[in-house]
């Protein structure tokens, strides 16, 4: 099946933000047993929102680039677990 390229670029995004999703709140709740609301597990998904409204439109801009949203995806989780564990 060939998807076009854009199509593509936003299921690796989307995929990216429902994976670490999940992993945050499995580590959260299982790794580190800590409870945190649901504003906290959901806020990779608030990056893919940030993907679809602010980077899709961009054209020509750094913005626009998968690769930046789903390091901040994955910087966003990380950040998020540190200041529930701490």
């Amino acid at each position: 099946m060939d998807l076009p390229a854009d199509v593509a670029a936003d299921l690796r995004v989307a995929a990216v933000a429902a994976g670490c999703t999940v992993a945050l709140s499995l580590a959260l709740r299982y790794g580190f047993g800590v409870t945190v609301g649901p504003l906290l597990r959901l806020s990779p998904v608030a990056v893919y929102f940030g993907y679809l409204f602010l980077g899709k439109g961009s054209t020509g801009s750094a913005f626009e680039n998968p690769r930046l949203w789903m390091l901040l995806t994955v910087a966003v989780t990380v950040g998020t677990a540190v200041y529930a564990v701490g």
